[in-house]
């Protein structure tokens, strides 16, 4: 019996899967997606046919501990799932920006700074297009910043947005806080993603 997150994402591929050749699933790291993962890797799907990246990633090596592409090896690229098309954004971002569009599903999660994807505060402040969504869909690039502090690469909102479906993972109470907060006040990035009109975004909540 598959957790609720872990099922609606099932059905969504399954479904993406009858009416076209191929689908795909955009993904976060962070620890807040592991369960999620380990749950779709056992799942029944046409993996072959399912193209995978990462929505961002830090930009080191892919042995080491940050990186977000060794934890989808090790926790969604696994079992049934190790038969996915993964392309990787840190090595290969011109592939990554040709995935078909709109994207099936893009699952992001949310910093208790309210950052999704390696969009943050201090980096849209200089970087104001990187936040709109009427900017071109585009892959960019930031100084180091975050926890843990890395250069990184990012889809910019833009390209997020060209989705059929987002789920924003929120997995604790004060990440809840945030989001309440983030609905009214643009000093929040997460506030650019919810104040849009291009596509719907599903909350995940930790007690679903």
């Amino acid at each position: 019996m598959l957790h609720p997150h872990a099922n609606k994402i099932f059905q969504e591929l399954q479904q993406a899967l009858k009416t076209k050749q191929r689908a795909s699933l955009i993904v976060s790291g962070g620890s807040s997606p592991i369960g999620i993962f380990n749950e779709l890797s056992s799942c029944d799907l046409d993996w072959a046919r399912i193209d995978i990246a990462l929505v961002d990633e830090r930009r080191v090596d892919t042995n080491h501990q940050d990186s977000n592409e060794k934890m989808v090896k090790n926790e969604l690229l696994i079992n049934k799932a190790a038969e996915a098309n993964y392309i990787s954004i840190s090595q290969d971002p011109e592939r990554v920006a040709k995935i078909g569009k709109p994207f099936d599903i893009v699952l992001l999660g949310m910093g208790e700074d309210g950052h999704f994807a390696s969009l943050f505060s201090e980096h849209i402040m200089q970087n104001p297009d990187d936040i709109n969504n009427k900017s071109k869909p585009n892959i960019i690039y930031t100084k180091p910043m975050g926890q843990p502090c890395h250069e990184r690469i990012s889809m910019n909102l833009s390209m997020i947005l060209r989705s059929l479906k987002i789920y924003l993972l929120v997995s604790n109470q004060e990440k809840f806080k945030v989001l309440e907060k983030s609905i009214t006040d643009s000093s929040f990035p997460v506030f650019y993603l919810l104040n849009q009109n291009k596509v719907g975004i599903e909350i995940l909540g930790q007690d679903q």
